[in-house]
């Protein structure tokens, strides 16, 4: 979707419009954020951080249409994942690691988007798009944080039910339970915000 931003679009230096985007922020940061960081960086803390920044930095924006503001704000994501990731590493540089989590970043937003609607060319279809995607990012982060992790893993990833279970160390019966639960909240959720 084209939308041109305007000064009048970004009262109180962006911080409305840029709110608008952190439930999709979350969500990205929780499809990216390593397994072994989860217990010791949150996502939410990643995401606020993202947000300060961002808003700190408003002045600097260049970008008039809100493709290149989620471009931008993704950069910033990007940036502190990587610093995160970092500093757990303690002084193992892992450069090489910077440009496919750039990229997965990235897959992850366009594989969200195309989950959810094929591709249309009209505005208006391009704007349902896009508050569907902020639909689902909001009823998945409605979800219990097991019932999320198994909901991501296994129809996102692509998971098999047994790895997943290893993952969150539970039986495998114990997943499903957690994936039937999920499902059920998460379409609930939706048809709520429908």
């Amino acid at each position: 979707m084209k939308v041109v931003i305007t000064s009048g679009d970004f009262p109180d230096d962006g911080l409305p419009i840029l709110e608008r985007y952190r439930q999709y922020l979350k969500l990205l940061a929780e499809l990216q954020l390593n397994p072994q960081l989860r217990s010791k960086e949150d996502a939410s803390d990643i995401v606020q951080k993202t947000m300060l920044e961002a808003h700190r930095d408003f002045a600097d924006f260049r970008g008039k249409t809100e493709a290149e503001l989620r471009a931008w704000l993704k950069q910033i994501l990007i940036h502190n994942l990587l610093s995160t990731a970092r500093h757990y590493k303690r002084g193992k540089r892992a450069t090489g690691k910077e440009v496919p989590l750039e990229r997965q970043v990235e897959e992850s937003s366009a594989l969200l988007h195309q989950k959810l609607v094929a591709d249309q060319t009209s505005p208006s279809m391009n704007m349902m798009k896009q508050e569907r995607v902020e639909q689902l990012a909001n009823a998945l982060l409605k979800l219990l944080d097991d019932e999320r992790s198994a909901v991501i893993l296994k129809h996102y990833h692509n998971w098999p039910v047994s790895d997943i279970a290893q993952q969150l160390g539970r039986t495998p019966e114990a997943v499903g339970g957690l994936l039937r639960r999920g499902l059920k909240k998460l379409r609930g959720h939706l048809a709520e915000g429908a």
